[in-house]
């Protein structure tokens, strides 16, 4: 049951990556010229701010989360690969705290509205000190899961060191 939801997760995906490109082609049909360009999509992403964000957020969330649930669906699966529960939510946690960045990115870099970007903002706050608490939970736990506690920690770590410099050079 887990590999079809995986798969329709990924399929979901596919689609949330179509959606993004024809409308990342549309928003951005005056940067075009007489030649065709693939990367139109992405240098145009915050013009239709929040939705072009997060569609490709769902592109790449639907793939990611689609193709673990194919990995792990099958009950022979690795100890190691599935791991524990909190460590597979603090991975989780870290993917959410670097999505909720890079949206808020986008719409600082596009000129959106700064309530709006702040609450992006906020929610990376919010994230990064669940973070912190499940990073605890996912170290005292029996059986750890090691992929998805040193992913997690890599993507916690990345995210919260990216909020920091933004914090720092004033950009928050």
């Amino acid at each position: 049951m887990k590999r079809i939801f995986g798969g329709v997760l990924a399929l979901a995906g596919g689609v949330a990556l179509y959606f993004f490109v024809s409308k990342g082609m549309h928003a951005g049909r005056s940067l075009l010229g007489t030649d065709y360009d693939p990367s139109v999509p992405f240098r145009s992403l915050g013009k239709d701010y929040p939705a072009d964000g997060l569609l490709l957020l769902g592109a790449l969330w639907g793939f990611i989360l689609g193709f673990w649930f194919i990995l792990t669906g099958d009950e022979g699966a690795s100890k190691a690969l599935k791991g524990g529960r909190s460590a597979r939510l603090f991975l989780l946690n870290g993917l959410l705290l670097l999505s909720s960045l890079f949206v808020g990115w986008a719409g600082g870099r596009s000129g959106a509205d700064a309530a709006a970007v702040a609450i992006f903002g906020l929610i990376a706050l919010a994230q990064g000190v669940l973070g912190l608490i499940l990073l605890i939970l996912a170290l005292t736990e029996r059986p750890k899961g090691f992929v998805s506690l040193a992913l997690g920690a890599l993507a916690w770590l990345g995210g919260t060191a990216a909020a920091a410099m933004v914090f720092m050079w004033g950009g928050a």
